[in-house]
Order: structure tokens, then C-alpha cells, then sequence
């Protein structure tokens, strides 16, 4: 049986995939800001089937019912699926910039330490 998928888990991994690549690509990854890396990981992570989207939007109504900033997903009509996409997208997005602003200071710290310590 199927492990029912929540957006905690979704936000979970996402982040601890960031944080995976924060510390394979040191010296690669950091660049200022990691917009590229934080909306590949938002789009990788949103579910591309229509019964993982709607389990989601069952668990939180909100998925389906709140107006995406971004507009709707895939094709960009308004279906509900693709606003349920659009705002598990939006909402991997927030998580990471959230993670990346609380922790910005020790990663550029271990940036800059791998980069001190390289010969």
C-alpha cells in the first residue's frame, strides 16, 4: 500500500534535497542567491499526477482554493488541477527561500571554509 503523500513530507524533502546539493556543489552552488537550484527543486518536487495533486488538496483545501501568484500550472488554464500545482510549487518555493534565509549566513561560512581549505 501507498504511503498517503502530505505536503509536510513534500516541503521535507525538498529541503533536504537543497541541502544535499548545498553541500555537494560548495563552491558551484553559491552564487549570491540560489534562485535556479530553489525553482528546479520546487519543479521537480510537485507531483505530475492528477490523484497525488487532488490527495494533496484533500489534506489541505487550501491547495485548491487559494489563487496561485504564479497563475495555474502546466497549460496555465485554470482547471483545478493546475491551481492545486501552482500552489504546491508556490509553497515548496516559500519553504526553500525560508530555509536559505535562516541558514544564508552558515552556508556562506562553510563556503568559505571548503573554499580555505582547497590547496
Amino acid at each position: 500500500m501507498k504511503d498517503r503523500m502530505t505536503m509536510h513530507q513534500i516541503i521535507k524533502d525538498s529541503i533536504e534535497e537543497f541541502k544535499e546539493r548545498l553541500e555537494d556543489y560548495p563552491n558551484g552552488f553559491y552564487q549570491g542567491e540560489p534562485h535556479d537550484v530553489i525553482h528546479e527543486i520546487a519543479d521537480s518536487n510537485v507531483p505530475a499526477y492528477t490523484s497525488d495533486l487532488m490527495e494533496l488538496a484533500a489534506g489541505d483545501v487550501s491547495l485548491a482554493t487559494n489563487e496561485p501568484e504564479l497563475g495555474p500550472a502546466f497549460d496555465g488554464k485554470p482547471t483545478p488541477v493546475n491551481i492545486v500545482a501552482a500552489n504546491v510549487y508556490e509553497a515548496i518555493e516559500q519553504a526553500l527561500w525560508e530555509y536559505w534565509n535562516e541558514h544564508e549566513n552558515e552556508i556562506k561560512a562553510s563556503k568559505d571554509e571548503a573554499e580555505e581549505s582547497e590547496p
